[in-house]
């Protein structure tokens, strides 16, 4: 019986300890030619998204392959804001973004490239304040008070 029981253990954990080893890492390059035009044309519709040349990719590393997770654009941060991020998927189709202005609140929300047209959601917080807006091309579509 003590065999068995020990064999068993043994087992399971031999089993269980064979996680794979995961590093993450980052590192701040120049912007990809398909980010680039990505970040681009969502700033033809929505200027208040910059353009940046610089980004700084994270990524997960199993000592076998190498996978981008997400990528953060790098900027100096505007006057007018208390803070600034843009966050770009792999797969440069959208983009997730959130800053805070001096004067106006907090907005958030995100912008995506589904067959050629530009859609943008937004979030805006100000005080006791909440609207929540929807974009096509730049264009107001519906904007509601939460």
């Amino acid at each position: 019986m003590r065999k068995i029981t020990f064999l068993f253990l043994l087992v399971s954990v031999l089993g269980f300890s064979q996680k794979k080893l995961k590093a993450y890492e980052q590192e701040t390059v120049a912007v990809s030619f398909d980010q680039y035009d990505l970040i681009k044309k969502v700033n033809e519709y929505y200027p208040d998204i910059f353009v940046s040349k610089s980004i700084t990719n994270n990524y997960t590393n199993d000592l076998k392959e190498r996978v981008l997770v997400e990528s953060y654009l790098v900027y100096e941060m505007p006057l007018n804001c208390t803070s600034y991020s843009v966050l770009v998927y792999p797969d440069n189709t959208r983009l997730d973004y959130s800053y805070n202005r001096k004067d106006k609140g907090f907005f958030y929300g995100n912008v995506t490239i589904f067959n050629g047209s530009v859609y943008r959601t937004v979030f805006n917080i100000n005080g006791d304040n909440r609207y929540s807006s929807y974009y096509i091309d730049g264009k107001l579509i519906n904007e509601v008070k939460i």
